[in-house]
């Protein structure tokens, strides 16, 4: 491959791309038989710089983060004897190499890192969102924000690139954190130009990123080693003065609120420290305790299961679950999940005015058809608030049935009343478009 300028592996233009791996318990499992073995971090640095790779390491309790540069066939970069960059092995060839020589496997995937998403939506919200987005999940609720993971982690991807919906998007392996906040249209993981990075609202905290040393201690000034050096500052970019205030802003916190957000990023990446930050935000702490692995969502109050259904079924599940919010139709609709019989009187009333208005408008007189319009309007709005009643009623005795935490598919004549029209119609490209989903 051609040698290329040491800026370009930041530009949407590189023809390198990042590639991360991980060597779990890299530190945890150092104890040699003998006291001439090297630790396992020193063992995995002499194989990496061994083939002269470019590359980033990050050294945490469990694990041990690396980061690569790879080209378009999937060749990692590398240091040439003149100092240029050029492609070597592969992710695969150095996994082979690195379990011969240490015992210990190379993954491409981080396997002990959880993610969480915390969408500004209420629990009535969720069935039309996995509906719409295709995806499983599992949620819980706490004031108008819910706590979602994810059944498979390409759900957790295609839901956070597509919701316009505010979200913050947590991540944890027990060393390194984050904290990001999705707004319309901007995705941080999208984001590797180094200057760019900097008007991401994401905080972040971790072990320091360190060079493996593959170019050589006497690359000097070469391509080679300013790639190097240049991966290491991308992956050691941390949280910039721009980003904690850009956070704050999104969050409308006070100059004293902002002071402790910074003394937050400033400090140390502990596993108290996301939960601190979601206090300060006023977003439900229990998200971070989620994604730090201290307490599972399936254990937490409220905790539902949600599976894709047709557009219509979902709306008509969420009319049955009760939200969390604070605002005027939350409380409505909370009161009428919890006292579904408000519905039948209201209905009975309704009813009875449509049917007065309606022998009213059959005596005749100049009044008569304003009085047969509002009787029909009367009488189909008992008809939808029956309907409701009955689909209040039946999710009730489904929650008594089921097994607890699923949300299952309703078939109910209520369910076919509100389905309306088949989920691949206008209707369902409008609810997508108001889920932000419609990338079309």
């Amino acid at each position: 491959m051609t040698s290329l300028p040491a800026d370009d592996i930041t530009s949407s233009t590189s023809a390198w791309d990042l590639v991360p791996a991980t060597v779990v318990c890299a530190t945890e499992t150092a104890a040699a038989p003998t006291p001439e073995s090297r630790p396992t971090c020193e063992e995995m640095r002499a194989v990496i710089a061994g083939h002269r790779l470019i590359s980033a390491y990050a050294e945490g309790p469990r694990a041990t983060q690396l980061m690569f540069l790879a080209d378009a066939e999937g060749r990692l970069a590398r240091a040439a004897a003149d100092g240029s960059v050029e492609a070597g092995c592969t992710l695969d060839e150095l996994a082979g190499t690195l379990a011969r020589a240490t015992g210990h496997q190379l993954q491409p995937e981080h396997p002990g890192l959880r993610r969480v998403l915390l969408v500004h939506l209420d629990a009535p919200d969720l069935p039309v969102l996995a509906a719409l987005s295709g995806t499983g999940f599992t949620a819980v609720s706490r004031h108008g924000w819910s706590v979602v993971v994810f059944d498979a982690e390409v759900d957790f991807w295609t839901v956070r690139t597509g919701l316009a919906e505010t979200a913050v998007a947590l991540s944890s392996d027990g060393a390194t954190r984050s904290f990001e906040v999705l707004l319309a249209g901007e995705d941080p993981a999208s984001v590797t130009d180094l200057e760019a990075a900097d008007a991401v609202c994401a905080l972040e905290w971790g072990p320091e990123w360190r060079p493996t040393g593959g170019a050589g201690a006497e690359s000097g000034e070469t391509p080679a080693g300013r790639f190097e050096r240049d991966l290491v500052r991308l992956c050691a970019g941390g949280t910039s003065e721009l980003q904690t205030e850009s956070v704050a802003s999104v969050f409308d916190l006070d100059p004293a609120e902002t002071n402790r957000l910074r003394n937050y990023v400033l400090g140390e990446s502990t596993d108290l420290v996301l939960e601190s930050v979601l206090q300060l935000l006023g977003l439900p702490a229990l998200a971070a305790k989620v994604v730090e692995g201290s307490r599972e969502i399936t254990e937490l109050e409220g905790a539902e299961h949600y599976e894709p259904a047709a557009v219509g079924a979902a709306l008509l599940h969420g009319l049955t679950i009760e939200p969390t919010g604070d605002g005027l139709l939350a409380r409505y609709q909370r009161a009428l999940v919890r006292r579904p019989e408000l519905l039948l009187a209201l209905a009975g009333t309704e009813t009875a005015l449509g049917v007065g208005l309606a022998g009213a408008a059959r005596r005749g007189g100049a009044g008569a058809r304003v009085l047969g319009t509002l009787s029909a309007a009367l009488l189909a709005d008992a008809a939808a608030e029956s309907a409701y009643y009955a689909a209040l009623r039946g999710a009730r005795h489904r929650r008594a049935g089921t097994r607890p935490g699923t949300v299952a598919a309703d078939d109910s004549p209520a369910a076919e009343l509100l389905a309306g029209p088949d989920p691949a119609t206008g209707s369902r490209a409008r609810w997508r478009r108001f889920f932000g989903l419609d990338r079309g």
